[in-house]
Formats: structure tokens, sequence, C-alpha cells
């Protein structure tokens, strides 16, 4: 839904007309291969359409490669569409990269696109110290959103979503009812600036944690997950038996165990009740990704899902073999 939002402010931002009179421009929308699968219901719904979203390849790493981004703006341009929406990703869903913000932003800002950047899986990270340089460029972006409820454990839901400028979210979201909105400022009336007028009390989850554990706390949620995250990764560097294919600065650990078929090898974990864990492919390789976004958890839990596994692969040698390649 923040996303969405977004997508909407972009939209209107560059067709204000839109609002009114229907679209009136052939816009298209930009995005990394790698990114979530909502771009694509999101174009659908704001009436952009599905054949003008732009999917830019990623690096080796799942980034977007952002001189790609460009070349990909100027021929649009050359052929008469309107760019009007960049989506960066903090977090990639399969292997948790981040977009080069900086990068992304100077051509955004370059040709007047609207850059958002989509942090529901990590963008957390500006809370803490050590990893936020992960989200750097941040600001330069038109709006940012970030799900409490995955790095921060708060319960669900609770997406939050920041723009530069309040004002374009009257301009989308404000529609003025006689009966509603008739004892408190604008401020207060939080159905002029979204989607839903009345709903539940989201934000107060975020409030109460970061009331009750400080702006400390959070950096401490975020840095725990990713201590798991290099300790799984020591894990699976110094064993011959796992091949990698996540890298540093992840909380998304991918990996295969013995070149058993992954799919296999997750439905079997799940069906024989011995663990929940999923599996997700990037270019030729499908591998099992292991997330450490649980903070609760700790590095014997991490030990503890490996031994579970590796037992489990050797009492079960009915499980399929795949050809892996290291990266």
């Amino acid at each position: 839904m923040s996303n969405y939002m977004a997508l909407v402010m972009a939209r209107d931002a560059k067709d204000p007309i839109c609002r009114l009179e229907g679209m009136s421009k052939p816009l298209v929308v930009y995005t990394s291969k790698e990114s979530h699968y909502s771009n694509s219901k999101n174009v659908s719904f704001t009436g952009i359409g599905r054949n003008n979203i732009r999917y830019i390849k990623a690096d080796y790493k799942g980034r977007m490669i952002p001189e790609l981004l460009e070349e990909q703006i100027i021929k649009d341009l050359n052929e008469g569409f309107i760019p009007t929406y960049v989506n960066a990703t903090a977090g990639t869903t399969v292997l948790g990269a981040f977009d080069p913000i900086d990068k992304i932003a100077d051509i955004t800002e370059k040709y007047k696109i609207w850059l958002h950047v989509d942090g529901a899986y990590c963008g957390s990270v500006i809370f803490s110290e050590k990893y936020k340089h992960l989200l750097k460029g941040v600001e330069r972006s038109n709006s940012f959103s970030y799900n409490a409820h995955k790095m921060l454990g708060t319960p669900l839901t609770c997406s939050i979503i920041l723009v530069n400028n309040k004002k374009q979210l009257y301009d989308s979201f404000s529609n003025d009812a006689d009966y509603l909105y008739q004892t408190d400022g604008d401020d207060f009336n939080l159905g002029k600036t979204s989607f839903q007028c009345g709903r539940r009390n989201d934000a107060l989850k975020f409030w109460t944690l970061w009331k009750s554990i400080g702006a400390n706390g959070l950096r401490k949620i975020v840095d725990k997950q990713f201590d798991l995250a290099n300790f799984a990764l020591d894990y699976i560097r110094n064993n011959s038996d796992y091949t990698l294919y996540s890298f540093d600065d992840s909380i998304s650990i991918c990996f295969n165990y013995k070149n058993v078929d992954p799919t296999d090898l997750c439905t079997a974990l799940y069906e024989y009740q011995i663990t929940v864990v999923g599996f997700g492919s990037f270019e030729d390789n499908t591998f099992i990704r292991l997330v450490t976004i649980n903070a609760n958890n700790n590095k014997e839990d991490i030990l503890n899902f490996f031994e579970l596994l590796e037992d489990f692969v050797e009492r079960t040698p009915s499980l399929k073999k795949i050809k892996a390649i290291s990266i």
C-alpha cells in the first residue's frame, strides 16, 4: 500500500489532470528486475499499465545498474514516452540487495523523475549506525517506505511511508466531505493524506516500540540480524558441503547443501515437520533462502538450523541432486 501511494503521487505530479480526467499521457515506470512483485500490480491499479513498466537489469549482487536505467530513460524519451517514476529497492526479496540510491538519484534529478525507495524489507537499517550507509542517498528520494513489522518485529501490519513534500499527499489523496473532518486541523485528519479514513492505529505499534526501547534499542535489533547473518555466512564458508550464493551486508543467506535440489529439500523439511525455510532464485540458480530477520534468535538457533538440515539430508538419500555453480 505504501509503495502504491508513492506511485499515485508520482503519477499525479507528472500528469496533474489525471485525477479529474483520467490518464492523458504515456507515462512509464522503472524498477529493478529483482524488485518486489507489487510493482507490476501497482502500475495496473494506477492505470499506467503493466506494459509501461521497464525492468532494469541487476548486477551480480542483485543491485539495479544505474547506467542501464539511464539508457532506458533516454530511449523512452526518444520514443515519446514520459519517464515518471523510479523504484529503488532497499533489500530485494531474494538476495536482500540494496540498489545504489545515490547514483540513481543523480539520474532522477537530471530527468526530473520521482524517486521512491522501497525499503519494506530492509529500510529499517536507517536506525543502525553501522549499516545505514546501505541507504546512502535516501534523503534525496521523493518518498521512502519501510515496514516496522519486518526488521523491527512489530505486529502486522505496520508500514510507514515518508515523503519529502507533504503537499503531494494532499494533492493525491485529499477529498473533502462535509460529514467528516469537523473538529480538528488537517494534521489530525489522516483521511486527507491516505486512502483510508477509518482504520486501526497501526502507527501505535511502532511508537510504543520506540518509546519502550529507545533509538539504541532499535539499533540493536537491526544490528543483531546482521550479526546472525554474518554468523551463518561464516558457517557456510567454512563448510565445503555448502555452495554460497549471497553476499555480505544482507540478512538473506542463500545457499545449497551437497547439491541437493533446494525446492525438494525445502518441501521435504516442511512435510516432515523438521523446519520451515523457503527457496529463491537469481538468474539461473535456485537455492535455499535463510532470512535472519528475527532478532530474538541467537547463534545457537542458527547452528541448530544447519544441524537439522544436515541430519535430515543424511537420513533422506532419495533427495534429488542439482548442478550447482558457486558465485
